[in-house]
């Protein structure tokens, strides 16, 4: 089925501002009330027009009708956003007012203008009817988006306006380009020529001796004086004439030196003939000089490298009305094969200078100039052989920390500034005692001798990283860690940078901003987890794993309002906290597994509670990466088919942090999930450094506040205002707000009175298994003290 242009930017658009078909809806039952006042809003718009710069130098010009006219249809147009669905078809044409307005001069300042004042006009409109808060609130939202949504639909219409100019000029240099490139090819001579003067002394030649032109002469844009410069002149031994010529040759527009045929070709870039000289005005600065030597015509023709007018071929002949059409297209011809034969050299110059290139990329990082890993292990392992093993050589793996928030906040360009300032840093921090090369997005690897400063070293390392950089106006503040390790006799350059990036692993595990010493429980560390993570998947296999729930409850009501299956791993009889073993497995397709796990087990119960009578709603937490397979979708769709007495019961959370490139890949199956009855819950909301637009690129439902705002709220009233924003974006884009971390009575109440409405925590209930979890329900049923305690 074929879709509407307006079909694409009306539902991006619309979802960015939640605006919803019912929001249209409720703007149409009180389109009655909304559209009262025509003439008022006409007499305004009217002053709108007259008190404008932009409009008010065109009403004289207009008559009385013709401004009646116009400001009527700016009221029907008015009315219509209020009173008719907004359809995709209605959408295009929207856009293509946006385009009209751009082509006709009308700025978007202007237009946003006029759409204020719609929006003043219905929201006094709004005050008059004297609704009550539950209708004037959703109709004032109503307005507010729908008014938003046009103008931003009319703003599309201007970026494709501009797009479109854009191409067009873009394709019209293009054009001029081919026209020229997909002229007659190189001849043989032309491919044989070695040099550029070579090449050019065989055209000047040819066009002298075989085509009849008195001169002929190739110039070249002398960039610096802004002149042009003939670098080859062919014909009559005639210097003094050749010497005037290259002296009265501008390419400055005010100079009436540039306004001649040569000038113009370059200038204008297209060829300029001239066949009487001596009557053709433009030639008036040069007629004295062409007929002493008695030249009747001129030819100039530009020559073009890579699109780029770099020069002219031009040519002179003592004949009036010499070059006829036939000369005139040989002469481009012959232009089309210098700038060939020209691209050629230069690509044959380019390819030496690009070989030299590859060599020095293939053992240095392009952006900061710095060895790269093979080029540093190689380094290093010199040092070692250099030394014999009577010197030990230190390692020292640097990585500044958080540096994908650097790139979240500045772009790449700012990162890779931040990089570089890095890289200046520890080059000037070193001096000659060391080397620095780059070996990973934000990581360094620094070698030197080992000496009684190492510890100095690494402190002023530290220290000269942490001092903020300025950055595309902004300071930026700066933190790195290191992991050092000092080699051995039986030591190599690859074992000394794995332990350096050991080391600078627990470094950052530790918090940042310091640096750690290698030592063999480092290793010992690597082997538990792997351990650890062996241990995981042999339990995964055998199903040796318990889902704990823990309520969601209406903080008002204190009726259940859903569960979050968490999972408990218990060893040798003891749980092991998943602070233990989700870092062991968060990276590998353990992972994935277990999230599979999760959702089979939370459909499994939710199919056995309903069979007992009990219709509980489950939370479950996905990984970004499970989200991201291939196969998510028609996984999903096979569980969900297999237990279809879970149908809308199934919520799916996923966390605030995922990245704007992983959100571009999932968005479309958390869509899909949707339509197959699973809410979405945005986990964790608050605590990633996500923009809002990035966040309404996800279909989420319900946000789920991180508990750390929750936990230490009275100890510290300022979370109170992030949580009013929150509760304010939610209640703004239809979407429900749990609270995690209920830990007390007394921050239960406090959300209350900050208008959080569902929430979870220690207060309420610690998770539970599942058949714990009915006995906390209808105990609650019964209106008994509905916290649990229970060791998890």
């Amino acid at each position: 089925m074929q879709t509407s242009h307006g079909d694409e930017p009306l539902h991006s658009l619309s979802r960015l501002l939640g605006f919803r078909e019912e929001d249209g809806e409720t703007l149409r039952r009180h389109q009655d009330k909304l559209l009262l006042g025509r003439e008022v809003l006409g007499k305004e718009f009217y002053w709108y027009l007259l008190k404008n710069p932009e409009t008010s130098a065109l009403l004289p010009a207009m008559s009385g009708e013709g401004l009646d006219r116009l400001i009527s249809q700016q009221m029907d147009y008015f009315e219509g956003v209020v009173s008719q669905p907004l359809s995709a078809v209605q959408a295009e044409k929207v856009i293509a007012l946006g385009q009209m307005h751009h082509r006709i001069g009308v700025s978007m300042v202007w237009v946003a203008g006029a759409y204020e004042r719609y929006l003043s006009h219905m929201l006094s409109r709004l005050n008059d009817a004297h609704y009550p808060d539950e209708v004037r609130r959703p109709l004032t939202r109503a307005i507010r988006k729908r008014i938003l949504l046009d103008m931003l639909l009319q703003l599309q219409g201007f970026q494709q306006s501009i797009s479109a100019e854009t191409q067009l000029q873009h394709r019209h240099m293009l054009d001029m380009s081919r026209m020229y490139a997909t002229l007659s090819g190189v001849s043989l001579a032309l491919i044989h020529s070695r040099s550029r003067d070579e090449l050019f002394h065989a055209i000047c030649s040819t066009c002298v001796e075989k085509g009849g032109a008195t001169y002929a002469g190739i110039s070249w844009i002398d960039t610096a004086t802004n002149h042009l410069e003939y670098k080859v002149f062919a014909g009559p031994e005639s210097t003094d004439f050749i010497h005037q010529l290259s002296r009265a040759l501008s390419l400055d527009p005010s100079n009436p030196y540039s306004r001649g045929p040569t000038g113009q070709a370059v200038l204008t870039m297209t060829p300029q003939v001239v066949n009487c000289c001596e009557a053709e005005p433009m030639m008036a600065p040069w007629r004295a000089l062409f007929e002493r030597e008695g030249i009747k015509s001129l030819l100039a023709v530009p020559l073009f490298m890579e699109g780029k007018v770099v020069g002219t071929l031009t040519l002179h002949s003592r004949l009036a009305d010499f070059f006829d059409l036939d000369k005139v297209a040989l002469v481009q011809t012959m232009a089309s094969e210098i700038g060939h034969a020209l691209e050629r050299l230069d690509a044959l110059d380019r390819s030496s200078r690009a070989e030299a290139q590859i060599r020095y990329l293939s053992d240095h990082d392009p952006l900061t100039g710095l060895p790269n890993r093979q080029n540093m292990q190689a380094l290093i392992q010199g040092r070692i052989e250099q030394g014999e093993g009577a010197e030990p050589v230190v390692v020292i793996a640097l990585a500044i920390d958080s540096f994908h928030q650097i790139n979240a906040r500045l772009g790449h360009e700012g990162g890779d500034l931040v990089l570089c300032e890095a890289a200046r840093r520890i080059e000037q921090c070193l001096g000659d005692t060391g080397r620095v090369g780059r070996v990973g997005a934000a990581r360094f690897v620094i070698t030197s001798g080992f000496n009684d400063r190492l510890e100095s070293l690494l402190d002023r390392l530290l220290q000269v990283m942490r001092e903020p950089a300025e950055c595309l106006g902004q300071w930026v503040d700066v933190r790195s860690s290191c992991g050092v390790v000092v080699s051995h006799a039986d030591s190599d350059a690859a074992t000394l940078l794995r332990r350096a990036e050991v080391a600078l692993a627990r470094a950052k595990e530790s918090g940042g901003n310091q640096y750690r010493h290698y030592d063999q429980r480092m290793d010992e560390e690597i082997q538990r987890i792997h351990s650890l993570r062996a241990a995981f998947a042999e339990a995964l296999a055998n199903n040796a794993l318990e889902l704990f729930y823990q309520p969601k409850i209406d903080l008002r009501s204190e009726v259940l309002q859903g569960v979050e299956a968490l999972v408990r791993w218990k060893r040798q009889d003891q749980f092991v906290s998943p602070g233990e073993f989700f870092p062991a497995i968060e990276h590998t397709d353990l992972m994935r597994e277990l999230d599979w796990w999760v959702l089979r087990q939370s459909l499994k119960q939710i199919t056995a509670w309903k069979a007992r009578g009990h219709v509980i709603k489950v939370s479950v937490n996905l990984s970004a990466m499970t989200l991201k397979q291939e196969g998510f979708l028609p996984g999903i769709e096979l569980l969900l088919a297999s237990f279809p007495d879970a149908a809308g019961l199934l919520e799916l959370e996923v966390l605030e942090s995922v990245s704007q490139k992983e959100a571009e890949q999932v968005v479309h199956k958390l869509e899909r999930c949707r339509r197959l009855g699973i809410s979405i819950a945005l986990d964790d909301f608050g605590t990633g450094a996500s923009s809002l637009v990035h966040l309404q690129q996800l279909p989420f439902d319900t946000i789920k506040m991180d508990q750390s705002f929750v936990r230490v709220l009275l100890e510290a009233p300022g979370n109170e205002a992030i949580i009013h924003s929150m509760v304010a974006f939610a209640r703004y884009t239809g979407r429900q707000l749990v609270v995690e971390g209920v830990e007390s009575k007394a921050i239960w109440l406090r959300l209350l009175e900050l208008g959080c409405t569902v929430g979870q925590g220690y207060a309420i209930s610690r998770p539970v298994p599942a058949e714990v979890l009915i006995e906390w329900a209808l105990r609650q049923q019964a209106g008994a003290n509905i916290n649990i305690s229970y060791t998890s």
